[in-house]
């Protein structure tokens, strides 16, 4: 086995509801690293309105981190306002590096601070977790990773709450790179009134099977499931214009004069005649291209919280809420809700082929992280 083919070697499942199913989980090896990035202060951030710069950075955090795997595959979690990764120990320092260069573009040209630490898997074990993950398959070629065993709520503790163990400094250097990033489509607009975003943690003790059960309820009250409320409404998308996707795109550099800046504008020049203009770019489908990110977007998954952006009408989130109020009161789970008009995307686009790109999902508004603020708020009421 080479290094770091452990992931790439997992076998997927394609059926959500079978994420509460051991057998599609393996232990990441001990030797491995959990590395945690999130926005420092999002909730204010996101309360002052800058919910996409906020989201901008945790997907950054994973398109960085693709850069330093020279092309081994990962697991990783994108949370909204950040990202939980996977990294094998012969490429921990690159991708680290790596990160801490984002973390200086952060603060620099988004006056964000991003967070950055890192934990070794054989420690997390050795307090008494689990670091299991599986592969989702959102579509042929195309798979997520889906984390169980509460060894990435440990980890996510660890670097907020003790630094100077676990957290990475800064760098000096100016050599983030973006490549493959873009946030170029505007907040997509709901189908049937309403963008929920919905956390879900079971609590200490419960069974797996609440998981499964929550899915079911949601398939029950949702019309056509959790399939049908993919929030990734293609008829209504539109692409920003040449001079909001060059704005945002000039604070993924540093510089305006270097060749990557440059090749980034004529590839945005290209895209907004294509998504924005309809003009026939005769080497591609757009309408294809557009079709598959609906089933290429991660708007739903689990990384020991169970974690859903969908597409709802305003009855259906009543009724969701009151089904989770009633579980709670019960005593089997944790939940946080959020609701929004729209929905937001982020692309990491390796090609426009299929399975060669997958779009992160969030609430709009704050989406995960406001939904979060809840889910913090039971969970500090009675504990885990």
């Amino acid at each position: 086995m080479t290094p770091g083919s452990f992931y790439s070697n997992l076998r997927s499942f394609s059926e959500f509801r079978e994420l509460a199913h051991d057998r599609h989980f393996s232990p990441i090896p001990h030797d491995w690293f959990i590395v945690v990035t999130d926005v420092k202060e999002s909730t204010k951030a996101i309360c002052d309105g800058r919910y996409k710069d906020v989201n901008t950075l945790g997907a950054a955090s994973i398109a960085t981190t693709y850069k330093a795997m020279e092309g081994v595959d990962f697991p990783y979690d994108f949370a909204g306002d950040g990202a939980t990764l996977a990294v094998p120990p012969h490429r921990i320092t690159a991708v680290l590096d790596a990160l801490a260069a984002l973390k200086a573009l952060a603060q620099a040209q988004f006056n964000l601070d991003l967070r950055v630490g890192r934990v070794l898997v054989s420690e997390l074990i050795g307090e008494g977790v689990r670091v299991d993950v599986a592969k989702f398959e959102l579509a042929s070629g195309k798979c997520i990773a889906i984390f169980q065993g509460g060894g990435l709520v440990l980890a996510e503790k660890k670097v907020k709450h003790e630094p100077a163990a676990y957290e990475v400094k800064a760098s000096t250097q100016k050599d983030a790179t973006l490549d493959n990033l873009s946030c170029r489509w505007n907040a997509i607009p709901n189908r049937h009134g309403r963008v929920l975003s919905l956390l879900v943690l079971v609590r200490f003790g419960r069974s797996k099977k609440v998981y499964h059960d929550v899915l079911e309820e949601l398939d029950r009250i949702l019309d056509g499931g959790l399939d049908q409320a993919n929030p990734v409404n293609v008829p209504s998308m539109t692409y920003k214009s040449f001079s909001e996707c060059v704005a945002d795109e000039r604070r993924y550099h540093w510089s305006w004069i270097s060749f990557a800046f440059l090749a980034r504008l004529l590839e945005i020049f290209l895209a907004v005649l294509i998504f924005k203009f309809k003009v026939d770019p005769l080497v591609m489908d757009p309408a294809h291209y557009k079709n598959a990110m609906r089933i290429h977007s991660d708007y739903r998954k689990f990384a020991d919280v169970l974690r859903v952006v969908i597409d709802c009408s305003q009855k259906n989130v009543d009724d969701i809420r009151a089904y989770l109020a009633t579980l709670y009161e019960k005593g089997e789970l944790y939940y946080g809700l959020h609701e929004s008009d729209s929905s937001l995307m982020t692309c990491y686009v390796n090609s426009t082929d299929d399975g060669q790109h997958v779009h992160f999902i969030d609430g709009g508004e704050g989406g995960y992280a406001m939904a979060s603020v809840q889910l913090k708020k039971q969970i500090n009421s009675k504990g885990l």
